[in-house]
């Protein structure tokens, strides 16, 4: 009924949906956002169901694809505010609704390509708006943002005529992953790095090359910050971003004034004494995020040492740094 509407509609009207077909976009996030596991699965396949046989009525007579393509961006915009809601479980049934999409022959491709920036910004917002201590299903989120960006970066052509506008497609991409590498969220941190690293083997080319548009504005907002003066989660966000940058090959980074600055003022946080880095609040909770500093702390200092003879010039601090790390490694193992 939708399709013969929209074929019979003047064209100078606005596609609008009929009073029917709101009924069953209201009706899918009520199905989708179900508390039991048990229901929710009965009705993702529902929906699953329905958007097949959409994309099946095609093949009939005096039907054509571009009828049918209204329609199912309206249940998309669905799912899509769906993973903008505030409640996990609205975030989740979202997530499946793009899922479900993505999976849904002679649809899922096309539909990926023409909105990938969207469903890439909304499942990276699902992980970013996630509190700490909420990591149930993130993996889920995490496998269809990889699947969104493996579906439709799979036949990508340097050599053909459009190769420039592939290769700024890719930046930009990489450009909306790249500032999450300081996320103060470590999932958030993680997604972006397992991003980047398949975005850089499905196209063959160098990380530095596809970050390196975005690398000044990155370091820019973390070298003009003093790390001493944020909160532990953004601190540890900052370092873990550089050890990346560090860690690549070629490194992203120059060795310069602010790095040297940077490893200094790290060096000292991984010295400090626990009073003097833990402020006002939980003893136990100070000092869990003091180790966590200090782990990621070491670690950059670990990853600079084939950039810069910064130790190899301070007898005495490379002592203090080995110190640190048979510390760091001792109270590893103490919590393994």
């Amino acid at each position: 009924m939708e399709i013969r509407r929209s074929q019979t509609r003047e064209s100078r009207l606005k596609p609008s949906p009929s009073p029917l077909l709101s009924s069953y976009l209201d009706a899918l996030p009520h199905a989708l956002t179900r508390e039991h596991a048990e229901h929710a699965k009965k009705a993702q396949s529902l929906v699953s169901c329905i958007i097949q046989d959409l994309v099946g009525m095609s093949s009939q007579h005096n039907v054509t694809f571009q009828d049918i393509i209204p329609i199912l961006h309206q249940i998309a915009n669905r799912f899509s505010a769906l993973c903008l809601d505030d409640s996990w479980v609205r975030k989740s049934a979202g997530c499946s609704g793009i899922k479900i999409m993505t999976c849904t022959p002679d649809l899922g491709v096309k539909w990926i390509t023409d909105r990938e920036v969207d469903l890439v910004r909304t499942l990276l917002h699902i992980l970013k708006d996630l509190p700490l201590d909420l990591p149930r299903d993130i993996d889920d989120v995490v496998d269809v943002l990889t699947s969104v960006l493996r579906i439709s970066n799979a036949d990508l052509d340097f050599h053909a005529e459009g190769a420039m506008q592939v290769r700024n497609k890719l930046i930009h991409l990489v450009g909306i992953f790249f500032p999450e590498l300081q996320s103060s969220n470590p999932v958030v941190r993680q997604a972006a790095q397992t991003c980047i690293g398949l975005l850089v083997k499905l196209s063959g080319r160098p990380a530095v090359d596809l970050l390196m548009p975005h690398r000044d504005r990155m370091l820019v907002a973390i070298y003009t910050k003093p790390l001493r003066a944020l909160p532990f989660a953004i601190q540890i966000g900052m370092i873990e971003a550089i050890r990346y940058c560090v860690s690549l090959d070629p490194p992203l980074v120059e060795l310069n004034d602010e790095l040297l600055r940077l490893l200094h003022e790290t060096l000292a946080l991984a010295d400090a004494e626990d009073a003097n880095l833990l402020g006002r609040g939980s003893p136990r909770q100070g000092s869990i995020e003091v180790t966590k500093l200090r782990v990621a702390c070491i670690k950059l200092l670990t990853a600079s040492m084939p950039l810069t003879d910064f130790f190899s010039r301070q007898h005495q601090t490379r002592q203090r740094y080995e110190a640190l790390q048979v510390t760091i490694t001792d109270f590893r193992t103490y919590l393994a």
